[in-house]
């Protein structure tokens, strides 16, 4: 589980909180990680918390998972909720023990063996097999259920000809697997909506390049202090600072589901070539219950610390981050894990 606050410093007579480069075994494994810790200003003594000690684990932990190609904990629960089932089944299908297999969605990595069975059970293909070895440990009502159940995931997946044109499929179990460029979180589309919302029901005048400024700190910040990213948006370094990879496309699927109105101004705005700005208008409120606490304590951060500068004001502080510096050349992929411990313009506590 993951700490519900933000890291805040002991008062400044007391300790400071300060950071490290370090490495630190795993299952006779070595990972890079960055290190937190409370330093006395008189003793000298360096001290942590439980929640900065979890969010060590949780970096080598999303560092393993990714090397080996364990499933996450929320791809676990995504998995079994679209089966229809209670961890309690979906452990005793899986031959796991109930409390062994509630461990692995609350964040406990599983063996290699474990892991490879739950990966196996991602598809829907594998798991019908794997229900109907364990049909005799069923109802029948329950397996007929849930076998009809599996089928309609398996037709939703198969691609169809409608009208001559090939449709593509409506449902998937599988799906990418969180990475060092997602945040280690499977990208949500509908936190990407509704942080876009927020910043438009927030902000006047706000313009494409301030908002993605915006988001790519959002995510990253709650990266550094949380070891996973909110929206789970790859973001390149480009021009005018970090932006979300996938960004037009996103916008684009907002207006198309009426939460944007966009419609290009001349007047209000100049592009740098004169040409009109394409301009974006909320719908609606945004929907904060989407978040997690600690994901609106950091949307809030960002909000106040960064919210209010200008536009050239929030690319010129983007343009200061490694983040950007190391990847502008070659309009890089940035990896949370590698850049955003590094943030300059964001405290690293509250």
């Amino acid at each position: 589980m993951l700490a519900s606050q933000i890291p805040a410093p002991a008062p400044d007579n007391v300790a400071m909180l300060r950071q490290e480069a370090d490495r630190q075994t795993f299952r006779k494994e070595q990972f890079s990680l960055t290190r937190y810790y409370y330093e006395g200003r008189v003793t000298r003594q360096r001290f942590t918390t439980p929640a900065l000690d979890e969010l060590h684990a949780t970096q080598v932990y999303n560092q393993y998972r990714e090397k080996y190609q364990f499933m996450f904990p929320e791809q676990l629960v995504r998995m079994r909720e679209r089966y229809g089932l209670t961890a309690a089944r979906m452990a005793l299908l899986l031959d796991i023990g109930p409390n062994q297999y509630g461990n692995y969605e609350a964040g406990e990595v599983p063996s290699a063996s474990n892991a490879k069975i739950l990966r196996l059970a991602s598809d829907p293909v594998t798991f019908l097999g794997i229900v109907r070895d364990k049909r005799e440990e069923l109802r029948l009502t329950e397996y007929e259920k849930l076998r009809r159940h599996i089928d309609a995931l398996l037709d939703a997946q198969t691609p169809r000809r409608v009208a001559g044109l090939t449709v593509a499929p409506t449902f998937s179990v599988a799906e990418t697997d969180p990475d060092q460029y997602t945040g280690y979180v499977v990208p949500s589309p509908e936190k990407f909506a509704e942080l876009v919302l927020y910043f438009f029901g927030h902000l006047d005048n706000l313009f494409k390049v301030k908002l993605l400024k915006l988001l790519f700190y959002c995510d990253f910040q709650h990266y550094r202090l949380f070891g996973r990213a909110i929206t789970g948006q790859r973001y390149r370094a480009i021009q005018h600072g970090p932006v979300p990879q996938e960004y037009g496309q996103r916008l684009q699927e907002m207006v198309q589901q009426d939460l944007l109105q966009a419609s290009f101004h001349s007047s209000l705005v100049q592009s740098s070539d004169g040409s009109p700005v394409l301009v974006h208008k909320a719908t609606r409120a945004a929907r904060l219950e989407v978040f997690t606490d600690t994901e609106r304590q950091i949307i809030q951060q960002v909000f106040h610390r960064l919210g209010r500068k200008t536009r050239v004001e929030l690319e010129n502080l983007s343009h200061t981050e490694r983040a950007w510096q190391e990847n502008n050349a070659q309009h890089g992929r940035i990896s949370y894990q590698t850049y955003a411990f590094d943030l300059q313009s964001l405290p690293l506590g509250q």
